[in-house]
């Protein structure tokens, strides 16, 4: 567990099924702002006169889904790293009540978070491997996570304040 100073509260790692949930969160939130955006990318977009030429389209569109690309992964870097300076949560985050933060138990700075950012990225291309590890961890990172020294913890409930009662007056 993170480190605890005297009388701070001693934080508990988010395990495997809690992040995917708020990943999974995230994809939808992602997937509304990339239906929005992938019109702009489409090559026909705001094509005005139509005419006939002689160039393979199968080239054009090839270009226009790497610029989708590119896009998709710049917007959900901006995403990710933007709530993670912000709040240290995203919003699946937000949801699943847990929280990323630097090992040391500070908030993640710009640095760390696009490091983290980078390292879903590298996660990502073994067959989704440097997150499936976070099942496997003792401090339950992922491969992201140890890269930008990080982990993410359950957000933990607030106790209830109870209103003191008043004194009973004696008869």
């Amino acid at each position: 567990m993170p480190e605890t100073s005297k009388g701070a509260i001693a934080l508990e790692f988010a395990g495997f099924w809690r992040r995917f949930g708020a990943w999974i969160i995230d994809f939808i939130v992602l997937g509304a702002i990339f239906s929005v955006l992938e019109p702009l990318l489409w090559p026909d977009f705001g094509k005005i006169v139509s005419f006939t030429t002689n160039f393979d389209s199968n080239y054009w569109v090839g270009q226009f889904r790497a610029l989708s690309n590119i896009v998709s992964i710049l917007v959900s870097g901006i995403y990710f790293v933007g709530f993670w300076v912000w709040r240290g949560q995203s919003l699946g985050m937000m949801v699943a009540g847990i929280k990323v933060i630097q090992t040391d138990g500070s908030q993640v700075d710009i640095g760390r978070a696009v490091i983290r950012y980078l390292g879903y990225l590298i996660s990502f291309i073994p067959l989704f491997l440097g997150f499936i590890w976070i099942a496997l961890d003792s401090h339950k990172q992922g491969w992201h996570d140890k890269l930008a020294e990080t982990y993410v913890v359950k957000i933990p409930a607030v106790p209830e304040a109870h209103a003191a009662t008043p004194p009973t007056a004696a008869a």
